[in-house]
């Protein structure tokens, strides 16, 4: 995964677990612009959740709880 686009910087690895518009992250429908992904292996532990959760705020937060999170589709390589 990467970074706020245009940044093409990796700020994660992580399973991707569905890119359906109609799945839910949190009560919240992905849409088309986002996929539905389990971080890995933070590289920016620091870095803001696109659409963060009530607790959940940064990719390192995503990865020791072991939550599904929304992240842009463009932003997954």
């Amino acid at each position: 995964m990467t970074a706020k686009y245009p940044n093409k910087e990796g700020v994660a690895y992580a399973n991707l677990l569905s890119c359906n518009p109609y799945a839910q992250v949190g009560g919240v429908e992905l849409g088309n612009q986002f996929w539905k992904v389990r971080i890995n292996h933070p590289i920016r532990k620091n870095e803001e959740l696109v659409r963060p959760l009530d607790h959940c705020k940064t990719i390192n937060d995503a990865h020791a709880k072991g939550v599904v999170i929304a992240w842009p589709s463009i932003c997954v390589c």
